[in-house]
């Protein structure tokens, strides 16, 4: 246990969103690594705002994903409380979790991301098929559809409307599947990920056995420079801070394709973030560590 941190941790987990048995996985992960390394743990399921934090809890370790855990939500909640607590703040974590608009401003920052637009009402969409349908606020692959005949966009429109009001359509970009992880300030090896079939869905990314990883990925020099580098540049635009995973379509013409942000990535068994730091020469119970600290001493010098 590092002395300069707090020895007293709360961790919050749970959440209302479809992501919640994610986030319990997660957060029994963190709990384990930090209990193994004589932090005391206050273990706190949120299903409301009106949560409950132990008074000598000094910093809360966020294992909340999806709605509510990476919307800024939480954080500003916490802000609002005078708490600290892991991860990027308030601002930027609503900005990664709204794929419309951190899309917009990825483009406005130079970022290349695929063509997209907000769809419903009779929009036309403004490039050809195949399209992703997506919520614009959803995590873990969750509500997306696939369209490679415009006869079945409305209907995977309405699907994805079940998860969120605003949908986007996106031009499928097709490639290699990557994921980099950010960990203060730096870009950790590149994930390359491979579905056994399918896409990358929820099945495959919480289901062992279900996807193949290989990290570092198997790319070339210059490729993996600019995959770690476009990621880093993502994730800096907005304004996002600590730790994170930026997913990427590498092109077959050698384009890095950002996707999206994911703040507070996951943390289970088969999560990429902790492969990603593994194979940096940081185990579990380091990289949860690592994350406490940074996230404590920008609380205090920023508050």
């Amino acid at each position: 246990m590092n002395p300069a941190l707090p020895r007293h941790i709360a961790v919050l987990k749970g959440g209302p969103s479809e992501e919640r048995e994610i986030s319990l996985r997660t957060a029994k992960a963190v709990e384990d690594a930090l209990s193994s390394l004589g932090y005391e743990i206050s273990s706190i399921d949120v299903t409301t705002e009106k949560f409950e934090i132990p008074r000598d809890a000094e910093i809360c370790f966020l294992c909340i994903h999806g709605s509510f855990g990476e919307d800024g939500q939480i954080q500003r909640l916490l802000m609002r409380r005078g708490i600290p607590f892991t991860g990027s703040d308030a601002s930027s974590s609503e900005k990664a979790f709204d794929k419309a608009w951190s899309k917009t401003l990825f483009i406005k920052g130079g970022i290349p991301t695929p063509p997209f637009c907000v769809v419903g009402d009779g929009k036309k969409i403004p490039f050809d098929p195949p399209y992703v349908i997506k919520p614009s606020r959803q995590g873990s692959s969750i509500g997306i559809e696939f369209v490679y005949d415009i006869k079945e966009l409305d209907q995977a429109i309405k699907k994805s409307t079940q998860y969120d009001h605003v949908v986007l359509a996106e031009a499928l970009i097709t490639g290699k599947e990557l994921t980099v992880g950010i960990l203060d300030g730096k870009a950790l090896p590149v994930v390359e990920i491979k579905p056994k079939e399918g896409f990358y869905d929820y099945h495959h990314k919480y289901t062992k056995g279900a996807s193949t990883y290989f990290c570092p990925a198997p790319l070339t020099v210059d490729q993996t420079s600019a995959v770690q580098k476009t990621a880093l540049d993502a994730f800096n635009v907005l304004g996002c801070s600590v730790y994170g995973r930026v997913d990427i379509i590498l092109s077959d013409n050698g384009i890095p394709w950002v996707l999206e942000i994911n703040t507070i990535p996951g943390m289970t068994e088969t999560s990429l973030f902790p492969m990603a730091a593994k194979a940096s020469g940081m185990n579990f119970a380091q990289l949860c560590e690592k994350i406490l600290e940074i996230s404590y001493l920008r609380w205090k010098a920023h508050g």
